[in-house]
């Protein structure tokens, strides 16, 4: 955004604004004039080699612009609410642009926010929609693997859903910082932790869960189709982290999505457990059984601030009733249903 100096007003503002947007023109303008002359230079034998650069083929053009660079991305903000323009954008007379929503909020007062023009002559900036929808950048997330580009204005978009955006692990004292993808091979290396089930959602799984960190990655291929209660997001791994604790009266279950909560998406998992009893002393006699589900509403945790108070999560607890005859230190199997269910 243009921040406005010591007693500067929000005219001055706009008019530093025009003044580098054409700066930007006139850079531009030369670097294609430059690049047309280069390529006249080599010679006739290219059929464009004189061509303007106006007119020089898309993909060079492009490459010719590959080292301009945006040295004040204020310029490409609404003078308003400070957002990213993106189209549609307009103006008024003078040039001065808005995004679409304040010059809806403008309407009522009438009059441009900088000149006072009257806003029914505010129209259509396409040279400025051109221009921030020519303007890409890096995803922040690119040092963690992510090569996409999204534009200016779309950049938060893109954040939002980026299955490259790095957690912090959930272990004591541990300041690794990664992707999902580099998770699962530092929880093993790192902390011998069980190794990472992968498993697909919608469907039933049996896994052995061991004391303390359990994790699983559950797939959710975008093309499935469960009843329209799937949404297509640019990640289809999910992450989810299953912490068992012993407690006074059984081994409780907390289940946590490690990643990037996403407000058209929520996230359940259904824990089973049940076990059939018979006779020590005659395994051919059936005395009973007994069976455990919960749903549980999975909340996204990126682990920066450390693990919840299981007290503070819903727990799924087996009691040791029902675990009697066990070995501590084996594993319980519990049944795994993941399912991805749209807000919208």
């Amino acid at each position: 955004m243009v921040r406005l100096g010591a007693g500067e007003s929000f005219q001055a503002g706009e008019e530093r604004r025009r003044k580098i947007l054409e700066t930007a023109g006139k850079r531009a303008t030369t670097t294609r004039a430059s690049a047309g002359i280069h390529k006249k230079s080599k010679g006739s034998g290219s059929s464009d080699a004189a061509m303007p650069a106006s007119r020089v083929r898309p993909e060079r053009a492009a490459a010719a612009a590959g080292d301009a660079t945006v040295e004040d991305t204020d310029a490409l903000d609404c003078g308003v609410c400070f957002l990213p323009l993106k189209p549609p954008i307009f103006q008024c007379d003078e040039g001065h642009v808005v995004c679409s929503l304040c010059r809806d909020k403008l309407a009522p007062a009438g009059k441009c926010h900088v000149c006072g023009i009257a806003t029914r002559n505010y129209h259509r900036c396409y040279a400025m929609e051109r221009l921030v929808e020519s303007v890409h950048v890096p995803c922040p997330n690119a040092a963690h693997g992510c090569d996409a580009r999204p534009a200016y204005y779309d950049q938060d978009v893109h954040c939002q859903t980026c299955p490259h955006i790095p957690h912090r692990c959930p272990g004591k004292d541990c300041s690794f910082l990664g992707s999902t993808e580099a998770f699962l091979d530092h929880f093993t290396g790192a902390h011998g932790w069980p190794p990472t089930t992968e498993i697909s959602a919608f469907e039933t799984c049996s896994i052995p869960l061991y004391d303390g960190f359990n994790f699983i990655l559950a797939d959710c291929a975008e093309e499935d189709d469960h009843f329209t209660t799937t949404t297509s997001t640019s990640s289809s791994r999910y992450l989810f982290l299953l912490n068992v604790t012993r407690q006074p009266l059984g081994r409780s279950i907390t289940v946590h999505f490690i990643g990037q909560e996403l407000p058209s998406e929520g996230l359940r998992c259904v824990l089973s457990y049940s076990r059939l009893f018979y006779d020590p002393h005659d395994r051919r006699k059936f005395l009973g059984s007994h069976s455990l589900r919960s749903e549980i509403n999975v909340e996204c945790m990126d682990c920066s601030n450390g693990l919840p108070n299981p007290d503070d999560c819903f727990q799924f607890v087996v009691p040791d009733s029902i675990l009697r005859n066990i070995n501590k230190k084996d594993t319980i199997q519990v049944e795994v249903f993941i399912s991805i269910i749209s807000q919208e």
